[in-house]
């Protein structure tokens, strides 16, 4: 099948500063096309080279954040262990699916059952494959990725901060009824990650770019607090796209990270980015 930009125009040769600051999916396909091929396409049987993979779990994602509320959840990085767990778990319903044919979508929409009958019949006999397509997905988070809105502002802290990631907390202490301090809640990290010094001042740069001449400029016009941030567009079959919005500010003395998420919102430029707004102005 073909990769394509979400609502793009064609830009041209552009630079990878120039890719993040407009959204450029294409690039990031490019990118896990050609890592994939590099690892042994079809024929790789580990994780343990793949770049895209040891990122995403070095910035903490695919495992919980150590938050200290009852439920605090771990999202899913798809690598190539999880893809085959998975197969193994939806094996007989997609072969069983791959027989009939989707009955219950046939007759409202013959075409769609007749794509989702043939994605039924490679699920069943190679579903356990990571394929380029399941790696080109993964470069830019959509796919069978997840994560929650905490985790992103995790990873944004730790791109405001240099390289740190913090567990989170929901407060700084604890106070008796009558005002006293009974104990404070200290710092505590969970793991610096591995990004050079250099790559993370470009994409600090580059995040600054979105808001100041990219798709979260508008968004940010004539705002007096400088902002860094990344506009995301997650999109869903037969629903409005997921938007997200996920920052930093100052962008020059960071003290806050803002991570908006609004399911069926449409783009993040267009709704989630003028809600962070209104809270970078309420702070």
């Amino acid at each position: 099948r073909a990769f394509h930009n979400y609502e793009s125009e064609a830009y041209g040769p552009i630079d990878l500063h120039r890719a993040i600051v407009i959204s450029c999916d294409t690039i990031f396909y490019k990118f896990a096309y050609e890592t994939w091929l590099r690892l042994g396409g079809l024929a790789a049987k580990s994780d343990a080279k793949d770049p895209f993979v040891h990122m995403a779990q070095s910035f903490g994602l695919g495992r919980r954040t150590g938050i200290d509320l009852p439920d605090d959840g771990s999202g899913r990085i798809p690598d190539r262990s999880w893809k085959k767990a998975y197969w193994q778990e939806t094996k007989d319903y997609y072969c069983a699916k791959a027989k009939d044919g989707f009955p219950e979508v046939a007759d409202e929409d013959p075409a769609r059952a007749r794509y989702l009958t043939q994605l039924s019949k490679e699920n069943c006999a190679t579903g356990y494959q990571f394929r380029a397509g399941d790696e080109a997905n993964f470069s830019i988070g959509q796919g069978d990725v997840t994560v929650t809105p905490l985790q992103l502002a995790l990873v944004y802290s730790a791109i405001a901060n240099g390289g740190t990631l913090w567990t989170p907390h929901v407060g700084k202490a604890v106070m008796s009824p009558s005002g006293q301090l009974v104990s404070r809640v200290a710092p505590k990290k969970a793991a610096t990650v591995p990004v050079r010094k250099d790559v993370m001042r470009f994409l600090q740069k580059a995040l600054r770019g979105v808001v100041t001449s990219g798709t979260g400029s508008g968004a940010f016009a004539g705002f007096p607090v400088p902002v860094s941030g990344k506009t995301g567009t997650g999109e869903v079959y037969g629903k409005q796209a997921t938007s997200w919005f996920a920052s930093y500010a100052p962008s020059d003395k960071p003290q806050y990270a803002v991570v908006v998420v609004v399911s069926q919102g449409g783009t993040g430029a267009s709704t989630s980015a003028p809600a962070v707004r209104k809270i970078y102005d309420a702070l």
